[in-house]
């Protein structure tokens, strides 16, 4: 294709934004190309997206073939789109909320016990270029009550700022939206190019599934776009998010003496409480 073109290796490597080393190795197959070398190379040699997606379908189907988790995958998706009704999905978590989760997951037993399931790179708001995000979360999973309401307020906050970064958007179904066709769970969409995707599907223990058949894959993203359809604007879910974050309250309110606690009780958090508030 280089060479149809006319380029030499020296002005295809100018093009996108290589070495002419870089470029010799790809041609040479000595070193795999990743997502970003295979976006450029197809941009520099006018490929309209067909080398991208040649790349994406080769990443995909080894990545399958040496038993990969989507912990493995994600990284090199330029696109997540992900439905979370129930709690918020990993990556997007603090550390104090996903300890608080796990302990709420998984009462009886040891934290060494519970790494089974895959780890999720943190979704990170200034560092620039794919992949991009695009949550829906019903105002439920921003509310339940899973910590106290100063772990709360700090996963609410963060996700805020996520929410205010250029990587990231959030839509909210807000409570009391009617019934709609992401009730029964949670589900994510990955986009390796404009062509190749894959659903995964997480589940409480074990590494989830990763839906590799085209017919269902595409149902998933038709489903978030119905749900996207459904939601609040980006812009009308910041405002929730921020009416959200404030039902809990950066300080415990001081109960009074008068509200009829008898001696020896106590409220941990206090957390259903702020919830409701």
């Amino acid at each position: 294709m280089r060479e149809r073109l006319g380029l030499s290796v020296e002005e295809l490597a100018e093009g996108a934004s290589a070495s002419p080393h870089r470029i010799r190795q790809v041609e040479s197959g000595s070193y795999e190309p990743q997502r970003n070398d295979a976006r450029r190379l197809d941009s520099a040699l006018q490929a309209e997206g067909v080398l991208w997606d040649a790349w994406a379908q080769t990443f995909i189907t080894a990545g399958l073939r040496a038993g990969a988790t989507v912990a493995d995958l994600l990284p090199q998706a330029f696109q997540v789109r992900a439905y979370a009704p129930l709690v918020l999905p990993d990556g997007f978590l603090t550390e104090d909320y996903a300890r608080a989760l796990n302990r709420v997951e998984r009462p009886m037993e040891a934290d060494f016990l519970i790494p089974d399931r895959p780890t999720i790179r943190e979704v990170c708001g200034t560092f620039p270029g794919p992949p991009y995000y695009c949550l829906i979360a019903d105002e439920a999973s921003l509310t339940r009550p899973v910590a106290s309401p100063s772990v709360m307020r700090a996963q609410l906050t963060r996700l805020r700022d996520l929410a205010t970064g250029d990587r990231v958007t959030v839509h909210l179904l807000p409570q009391g939206t009617a019934p709609h066709p992401g009730l029964r769970g949670a589900f994510w969409t990955l986009a390796f190019s404009p062509r190749h995707s894959l659903a995964y599907t997480p589940h409480p223990r074990g590494p989830g599934h990763l839906v590799t058949d085209a017919t269902h894959i595409k149902g998933y993203a038709d489903l978030f776009s119905t749900l996207q359809g459904v939601a609040l604007s980006a812009t009308d879910s910041l405002r929730l998010l921020d009416q959200v974050i404030e039902r809990f309250p950066d300080k415990p309110r001081r109960r009074a003496l008068t509200t009829g606690l008898h001696h020896g009780t106590s409220d941990t958090y206090g957390t259903a409480a702020a919830a409701r508030g």
